[in-house]
């Protein structure tokens, strides 16, 4: 099984769309009103699986080069960056960990040299992309040190040029959610059987593919209280 049978480019998701829809195939993505829709759907849909949960496929690291004095740093990725999974600094063996902005302004009133232990997200450079504020400040021991940034990207949105470009989803779930995006827009937002149908479909879809990586191991146990009355 190679990553065409999983994954779709977004040329290959419009016509399977369209073939379901009983239109003909295009060739390009600028083939008719229908086909460019389309893709503003795509884009729609994948958001929408983005911001369901932290998907293994947009999973990725960066490095970042400590400096003395330095505490705030730019995560380098040409990516759009979603979150931030974990930090850490090669000289500790455990992670940093994560505090919140008013915790960082408490704690950075005063200047600390040391072997950065805390991070927050503080703004973001001119991508949109966020900073990171570390505290301790690096000292000399720490001078080069390397921070393994741990992080999720978001998928970029889609233009009529990207025909050739590999969405990065099950291609069985964004078919199902542009299907369930498109007929409820022709159905005037009416929520239409045939529109249920697809929409109830992707979201189970969407809920398996995320599942895909996580390991069910049938160790966890629920517990689901009765809905009637005990006597």
């Amino acid at each position: 099984m190679g990553i065409g049978d999983i994954r779709f480019t977004v040329l290959q998701t419009v016509n399977e769309v369209q073939r379901k829809l009983g239109l003909t195939s295009s060739a390009t993505l600028s083939a008719n009103k229908v086909v460019t829709e389309l893709v503003d759907h795509i884009n729609d849909v994948v958001s929408d699986l983005s911001d369901f949960g932290n998907w293994m496929e947009t999973l990725a690291t960066a490095k970042v080069t400590a400096q003395v004095s330095v505490r705030d740093y730019q995560l380098p990725s040409t990516h759009v960056v979603k979150n931030i999974g974990d930090v850490y600094i090669s000289t500790r063996r455990g992670p940093l960990r994560g505090v919140d902005i008013d915790t960082m302004r408490i704690m950075t009133r005063t200047t600390a040299l040391g072997q950065p232990s805390q991070f927050c997200i503080y703004g973001t450079d001119s991508n949109g992309n966020p900073n990171i504020r570390v505290r301790p400040t690096p000292d000399s021991s720490n001078d080069g040190a390397l921070f393994s940034i741990l992080y999720y990207w978001k998928p970029p949105i889609y233009t009529t040029s990207d025909a050739s470009t590999v969405i990065p989803f099950p291609s069985r779930v964004v078919v199902l959610g542009v299907l369930a995006s498109y007929t409820l827009r022709e159905s005037s937002g009416s929520p239409t059987p045939q529109y249920t149908s697809y929409q109830q479909a992707y979201l189970q879809a969407r809920k398996e593919a995320l599942n895909r990586f996580r390991g069910d191991t049938g160790w966890d146990v629920s517990f689901v209280p009765s809905r009637g009355w005990r006597r």
